[in-house]
């Protein structure tokens, strides 16, 4: 049974919270889709502040609390935070990117459950061979952690660097996709 519920008013986006493992996590629903993630989310003013409005439509943009229009997307996330699940399902508005921050995204996406890339190997593959601090930058812009997965991007030597969020915090959902691929693995074997 689909549980997801379309937004359909360009003039309200709709948040919620709910808290995990790493801490709480603020998620906001624009018509297109989950426009914003943020974790670990202290503050929900600051959390409704960064999401930037002039790339939805209408000037008189109003937040609404709705955690029932947005429990099809929590219920997912929070099955991730806790090792569960591995892919989202849900529309995605990430027109608060420029074209480059979007191109980004868009590779991200295509990065695996508990695999890990570089940032020059994803400048390679948009076609930018020589933008890896670029691609950085767009990491850190990224408005959907860990959704649009820029935590499984590292350096070219394997170490693990930059995260908005905090590098521990980075390290921590490394390791439980890692601890969940491993253990699918073993109960395939069994």
């Amino acid at each position: 049974m689909d549980t997801r519920v379309r937004v359909n008013n360009p003039g309200i986006i709709y948040f919620s919270s709910f808290y995990t493992a790493i801490g709480k996590v603020c998620i906001a629903k624009s018509d297109k889709g989950i426009c914003r993630i943020s974790f670990p989310c202290a503050n929900e003013n600051y959390f409704l502040n960064s999401i930037p409005l002039s790339k939805h439509t209408g000037t008189d943009i109003k937040f609404q609390r709705n955690d029932s229009i947005l429990k099809y997307e929590t219920t997912l996330l929070k099955e991730y935070f806790k090792g569960t699940l591995a892919t989202f399902d849900f529309p995605l508005d990430m027109s608060c990117g420029t074209p480059f921050q979007k191109k980004v995204w868009d590779k991200l996406l295509e990065i695996p459950y508990g695999v890990c890339r570089s940032y020059k190997w994803v400048a390679e593959e948009i076609g930018c061979p020589r933008a890896a601090r670029a691609v950085g930058m767009a990491n850190n812009r990224n408005p959907l952690p860990p959704v649009v997965p820029c935590h499984r991007v590292i350096g070219s030597d394997g170490k693990l660097t930059g995260y908005a969020s905090g590098l521990h915090i980075k390290k921590q959902l490394l390791e439980m996709e890692y601890t969940t691929i491993k253990c699918r693995r073993k109960a395939k074997t069994l």
